[in-house]
C-alpha cells in the first residue's frame, strides 16, 4: 500500500510524460490510466496515512464543470417519470432507438431557472428539483427540435396522461446528500491531464495534480446559488446517464478546508 507521499513521487515522475491509454475506447480512459498508474481500482485509493481518497480525473479541454459524483433523486424511480411527464423525442427515435424513445437533459442551477423552467430550490431539509411552467421561455429554441418552441413543448407537457404534477417536485434529503458528499470527497485527488491521439490510440499527460481534504458541506448551498454548482439531468427512455452533482472548476476549492497542489 502506498503512502501519501508515494503517491506524491509516482505523480511527480510522471508528470509531462505521455503515457498511453490502458482502456482504448473507453470514455473514462484518462482515469483508468491514472489508476493504473497509481496501482488502484475504481477511484478508490486507500492510504495508511490519510484513509480513503477519492481519485478524480479530468481532460484540461473538457468544459469548465467537474463531475462530483451521481445520485438519484427521491422518490424512487423519479428519472423515468419525468422522462415521461417532461421529456421529448429522441432525435435518433425510429433509427438508433425504437420509435417511443424519448429523452430528458438539464443542466440546473440554484440560481436561476432554465429555458425550460427549471431550477434547484433548497430548503432546510431538501434539495428540490422543481419546474415552474411560469418561467419557461415560451418564444425560446427547442434544441432538441421535437418542437417549433419551448412553448409548444410546454403545451404538450400539460396534456400528458402522467402529469408532471404528480412527478415534480424530484428531491434529495439534504442531510443524506450532504453525508454522501462527505463519504465520498472528504480526501480527494484531483488530475488534470492533456491529450493527443497517434495512429487512432489516446495518451495522456498529467500536468496539473490537487489534493482536497475536509468536504465543507455548509458551503454548498452558497454555492448553488452562486451557480457554481448545478445538478445535471441526461437519460432516455432506456438508458439513465446518472444525475451528477458538478461545481465549476475555478470552485471546487471552496468545498474543501485544504487544498495542497501536487505540482
Amino acid at each position: 500500500m502506498l503512502t501519501l507521499e508515494q503517491v506524491k513521487d509516482v505523480l511527480k515522475s510522471n508528470k509531462g510524460k505521455w503515457i498511453k491509454g490502458t482502456h482504448q475506447g473507453n470514455d473514462g480512459n484518462q482515469g483508468n490510466t491514472l489508476e493504473a498508474l497509481l496501482g488502484v481500482a475504481e477511484n478508490n485509493l486507500q492510504l495508511p496515512d490519510l484513509g480513503q481518497i477519492e481519485l478524480k480525473s479530468q481532460k484540461n479541454e473538457t468544459g469548465s464543470f467537474i463531475t462530483l459524483f451521481h445520485k438519484e433523486p427521491l422518490p424512487n424511480a423519479s428519472v423515468p417519470k419525468i422522462i415521461k411527464s417532461l421529456g421529448w423525442k429522441h432525435q435518433k427515435a425510429g433509427t438508433k432507438y425504437g420509435v417511443d424513445e424519448m429523452r430528458f437533459s438539464s443542466t440546473t442551477y440554484g440560481h436561476k431557472f432554465t429555458n425550460r423552467g427549471f431550477r434547484i430550490e433548497l430548503t432546510k431539509d431538501k434539495i428540490n428539483f422543481v419546474y415552474n411552467p411560469n418561467f419557461v421561455k415560451r418564444e425560446g429554441k427547442d434544441l432538441s427540435k421535437t418542437y417549433s418552441n419551448l412553448g409548444e413543448w410546454m403545451d404538450d407537457v400539460s396534456k400528458r396522461d402522467l402529469h408532471y404534477s404528480k412527478v415534480m417536485p424530484a428531491y434529495w434529503i439534504r442531510t443524506e446528500f450532504e453525508k454522501i458528499c462527505i463519504n465520498k470527497l472528504n480526501n480527494t485527488l484531483m488530475c488534470y491531464c492533456d491529450t493527443k491521439q497517434v495512429e487512432g490510440e489516446h495518451y495522456y499527460k498529467f500536468t496539473d495534480a490537487v489534493i482536497y481534504s475536509n468536504f465543507k458541506s455548509e458551503n454548498l448551498e452558497k454555492l448553488f446559488l452562486k451557480g457554481a454548482i448545478v445538478m445535471d439531468f441526461d437519460a432516455r427512455t432506456n438508458h439513465n446517464h446518472g444525475v451528477k452533482l458538478r461545481v465549476k472548476k475555478a470552485n471546487l476549492s471552496d468545498l474543501f478546508e485544504f487544498t495542497e497542489k501536487v505540482f
